[in-house]
Parts: structure tokens; sequence; C-alpha cells
């Protein structure tokens, strides 16, 4: 599903926020990504969405290389991503829906089937009956919600999410997990970076554990230590 070889990354600053990182990642996997800030467990996400480029290394996703990928492709490899960021970065003046549809307009899916992809990723995240509400007349763990939904909205291969409950309170933070947790039974590879040493320790999957840039540990029914 994702290969990661021999990955470095240094910024135009001198910075090395990646150092020679190797891992794969299979289809299915729950994988927790841990380690201190500055770690460069942002980085490492953001290159499996080509939002970052590695100075050197291969980054293979669904067997294609996407580090020499035309920018002209990009696209269509984003389409087979779901990203969750901490902050919401939902379009205040639209509703629910249509932000979870977003994606799909830009990208030319008729209006049949955005309706129909709609109505599917609200009911996966129990916000069906707000479909017409705005993201100001939502909670913070309802926005989430509708971000997880539009991440899921296109039936993603992969789900990226980094710090999905930052700003959440813990019961909100146990639904969230809850509901990434059955996404993921569903078949969808759930990469999540976090600094949740409770949920983390809950769950026991598969957790990478970056410190200086370097993979310190990759661990199987993990828990979140990496000192």
């Amino acid at each position: 599903m994702i290969e990661i070889q021999n990955v470095t990354k240094i910024f135009p600053n001198g910075v090395r926020a990646l150092n020679d990182i190797s891992v794969t990642i299979n289809k299915g996997d729950f994988v927790f990504l841990v380690g201190p800030s500055g770690a460069g467990k942002s980085t490492f996400l953001k290159m499996l969405f080509r939002e970052e480029i590695p100075t050197m290394g291969k980054i293979l996703v669904d067997g294609k290389d996407i580090v020499t990928m035309p920018e002209s492709r990009v696209p269509y490899l984003r389409r087979n991503l779901g990203i969750v960021l901490q902050d919401f970065q939902l379009l205040k003046n639209r509703t629910v829906a249509e932000n979870v549809a977003f994606g799909l307009r830009v990208v030319g899916v008729s209006d049949a089937v955005i309706n129909t992809r709609i109505q599917e990723a609200l009911e996966q995240v129990g916000l069906s009956h707000k479909r017409r509400m705005f993201p100001t007349e939502l909670s913070g763990g309802e926005q989430q919600r509708v971000c997880i939904a539009r991440a899921i909205v296109n039936n993603p291969l992969v789900l990226i999410t980094d710090e999905p409950t930052g700003n959440l309170d813990p019961m909100i933070s146990d639904e969230i997990i809850k509901l990434f947790l059955e996404i993921n039974m569903r078949g969808t590879t759930i990469i999540m970076a976090t600094h949740n040493e409770k949920i983390v320790n809950k769950l026991r999957r598969r957790v990478l554990a970056l410190m200086d840039g370097t993979i310190i540990k990759d661990e199987e029914c993990g828990t979140y230590a990496y000192e």
C-alpha cells in the first residue's frame, strides 16, 4: 500500500526533518505516529499527499512513485487519500452538506452521485440530520465529524490524520476515535499522528515513533512510550 524507502527531507534553511527513514504500511493497517513536537511527524504525513517532496528517497502509494509523479497527476493521487487536520478548515459560509461535497465538485462528479455519497458519509459520522446547518452552528466535535465525512466521501484507500483530537475534550475524543476504528474495519488504512498517550495505550495498534527525524520504534500492538 505505502512504501517509504530511504527518505530524507532537508528544508532550505538546513533543518533535517527526516533522516533516511524506511517503512511499509499495509492495506488495512491502523498506525499511530508518535513522538515529541518537531520530531518530523507532520512532514512525514505531508509527504504522503505530496504537500512536501523528499530531498532523497522514494515513496510508493498503491504502487505509484509519488516523488517523481508529474504535478498534473497529484490531484488524482489525492482522490484516493482522505485528510483530516487539527484545524477543521471548513468553509464557514457553506452548509455541512456543501462542505462534504466540495472536493467531489472540484473533480466534476455528477450531482446524483454527490448527493448519494454525501448522505452515506454523513450517516457514517452520525450527522445526516445536520446537513443543512453551517459550521458555526456545530460543536467542535461535530465540526471534526464533518471533516471526517469530507475525507471519506470519496471512499479513500488511506485516511491521513494529524492530531484529530487535539482540540477536543476526552469524551468527544473517544467518540472520534471510535469512528476511526469503524472506518478502519471497512478496510481503509489509517495513519494518525497524535500526542494522545491514553488513546494509543488503550487501543494497542501499530505504533511508529519518530525522534529527531528518525524512526526509533515500529511496534505492533504498541504503546505510546518512545524514550
